[in-house]
């Protein structure tokens, strides 16, 4: 008898270890999605709308960010996990953690963020992926030199940009807030990336230069075709993006 009872408590707990493994669903008896460990509905698709919940929603941890770039206030920058050896392996293996930030200085505001691996990430509005709206911006006015008739020339643009939306090192940056320092093109107060941009040329002066390319890294290449200048000498960038 007591080798048949330990059998079956053998089994329970096979069975235990088995399902603590699989795909879970929470709210309902249904089973989650193919590929989903964890599922939260509290029915099985609608046909029509593909509603899985009429009861309720996932109420993420409100929380207090300290930095962009730490994982404080989960893990101190003086705790063993962040140390110079266990840094790097401690911001991937979070990449993916989500939280609703209740911050609102610095860099932050509040709203869903999420540990893309580096650094903390705004999801919606205001942040993430760019709206309709934000898909492009023009970059703001400056000179391009015409140095010689025939002379090939080139400009950065991605730089003209980081110079311009940048207070460091431009005496001319005049801002209504002391503490923008920047203006952030991203929910984290950063700019964008070169490679995160397309760039495109609307229109340039065809009397003034000729043979304009752009590439991927942002540089504009041109040729002075003539350095007599008109109300038409102008050049339109657009930034795109990606």
């Amino acid at each position: 008898m007591i080798q048949k009872l330990k059998l079956v408590l053998l089994l329970v707990a096979v069975a235990g270890i088995g399902s603590a493994y699989g795909q879970v669903t929470v709210g309902s008896d249904v089973a989650p999605a193919k590929a989903a460990l964890l599922e939260i509905k509290s029915q099985a698709a609608d046909a029509t709308t593909n509603v899985t919940s009429t009861k309720g929603g996932l109420g993420l941890p409100r929380v207090n960010l300290v930095s962009t770039t730490t994982l404080q206030p989960f893990i101190g920058t003086s705790d063993t996990e962040w140390n110079s050896t266990n840094q790097a392996a401690t911001k991937a293996a979070h990449a993916g953690l989500v939280v609703y930030n209740l911050t609102t200085t610095g860099d932050f505001k509040k709203g869903v963020y999420v540990w893309d691996g580096a650094k903390w990430a705004q999801i919606g509005a205001g942040g993430g992926d760019a709206t309709a709206a934000e898909k492009y911006f023009y970059i703001p006015s400056f000179n391009i030199p015409l140095k010689a008739v025939g002379q090939t020339d080139q400009i950065n643009l991605y730089a003209e940009y980081v110079r311009q939306f940048t207070q460091t090192g431009n005496t001319t940056f005049v801002s209504s807030n002391a503490s923008l320092t920047k203006i952030p093109s991203k929910a984290a107060g950063t700019l964008y990336t070169a490679s995160e941009l397309d760039y495109v040329v609307t229109y340039y002066d065809p009397n003034t230069i000729e043979n304009v390319t752009v590439s991927t890294a942002g540089k504009l290449s041109y040729k002075v075709k003539s350095q007599i200048t008109s109300p038409a000498s102008f050049l339109n960038v657009v930034f795109v993006i990606k």
